[in-house]
């Protein structure tokens, strides 16, 4: 058992890393280059393959590549793609060709979403059914370790060494996914699909969502909770324009502070916010943990009054994560109670969609924003945005709660 949780830690590792990549660290090269605040901000909708993979995963379901077997296969193949990819991107340079690098950082996205799809069902068919959580928490601690990595020492290296060395020595370090999955067997357990089609596999859950009291009350609410802090957090799709053209700070300061200590700081929090759950009601944790992400996002608001002062930096990233990771950890757990169990992986991924949508749209929403109303005004906005779930979470306090 010690081998499959090392090799699902793994995985999640392989799944994390190239999720910034193709997101903020790729904006980050764009502003460095000093490309525009609404072009560099615009990036962060590359990312929509990751909220819309549940669009062709039941395909991961009824078909198998190579010979590795069907799960370990398209994990496979898909971090070739990626090793692949991310050495094709490094041909290009933003000044030249930033459409171009868009497309294939899109394509990438794609491939990097796949992935995590058909790891996600690895593990829940490659581990026991009484080693879900353990196995679930070293996945997430793997994935936010590969993001430290693409996210933060990304941009060290990127300081010291540049942009290709950074990109490659990342595309090496996928190599490490690809041992994983080769170590691993392929998993006993299959997904029985039945006579059903793959439209019907999509619309018995959509229909179940549909027929839930509140739903409309329920997605607004999901969609709301998190939308002040997508201006701030280290996945944010408008914070490194900020950082590096707002700000002026180096790409290795922001690589230490944003990335290393934010992701950590994400992590603990998470962690916080289970054990606090275990004492609070989760309509407690939800409006606690939602108010503290608001007064954590005032602190951008002092920091773009202050202009580039490391002591404010690191307490505004640190704190703004570390309440980001207690308000995911209940979000997901209102999300995991709120599902049909008929439909777990569907209607999950569905709801995660519609509370993910704001962070990928987060980097042109606030370049257009940024343009009217300044830094200062674009996180006065966000501390206001963030109390607007509060209505829609007693709405539906007695209906999920």
């Amino acid at each position: 058992m010690t081998k499959k949780l090392f090799i699902v830690l793994l995985l999640g590792f392989s799944s994390g890393l190239p999720m910034s990549l193709v997101s903020s660290t790729l904006q980050a090269w764009f502003a460095d280059a000093g490309l525009s605040i609404w072009l560099t901000s615009s990036l962060s909708l590359i990312s929509l393959p990751y909220l819309f993979r549940f669009l062709w995963t039941p395909f991961l379901d009824r078909y198998r590549i190579l010979s590795l077997g069907k799960r370990r296969g398209w994990i496979c193949s898909m971090q070739l793609l990626l090793i692949v990819g991310l050495h094709f991107i490094t041909w290009f340079k933003p000044t030249v060709s930033p459409g171009i690098m868009a497309i294939l950082a899109f394509i990438l996205a794609v491939f990097s979403a796949t992935q995590d799809a058909a790891i996600d069902a690895h593990r829940i068919e490659y581990l026991p059914s009484e080693y879900y959580g353990l196995g679930a928490s070293l996945a997430s601690t793997g994935y936010r370790f590969g993001m430290l990595m693409s996210g933060g020492v990304a941009l060290v290296i990127a300081e010291n060494y540049g942009w290709v060395v950074a990109y490659r020595t990342m595309s090496a370090a996928l190599l490490v996914g690809v041992l994983a999955i080769l170590w691993s067997p392929e998993p006993k357990k299959t997904t029985v699909s039945g006579n059903s089609t793959v439209l019907d596999s999509f619309m018995e859950p959509v229909r179940d969502l549909l027929s839930r009291s509140g739903i409309l009350s329920f997605c607004v609410f999901i969609l709301l909770f998190k939308l002040g802090e997508v201006f701030t957090t280290a996945i944010s799709g408008i914070v490194m324009p900020f950082l590096i053209q707002g700000l002026g700070f180096s790409l290795a300061t922001i690589g230490y502070v944003n990335k290393i200590w934010g992701t950590l700081a994400l992590i603990l929090g998470g962690v916080v916010g289970g054990v606090l759950m275990l004492r609070l009601s989760l309509y407690r944790a939800l409006l606690y943990f939602g108010l503290l992400q608001a007064v954590t996002n005032l602190i951008f608001v002092f920091l773009a009054m202050a202009g580039k002062n490391i002591v404010l930096f690191s307490l505004a990233v640190i704190s703004d994560n570390f309440a980001a990771g207690m308000g995911s950890t209940a979000l997901v757990a209102l999300i995991m109670r709120f599902v049909n169990q008929k439909f777990t992986a569907t209607q999950f991924s569905i709801l995660v969609c519609i509370a993910g949508l704001p962070r990928i749209f987060s980097g042109p929403m606030g370049a257009f924003l940024q343009t009217h109303y300044g830094w200062v005004g674009l996180y006065m906005i966000a501390f206001l945005l963030s109390f607007m779930f509060i209505p829609f979470l007693h709405k539906i306090k007695t209906k999920s709660l």
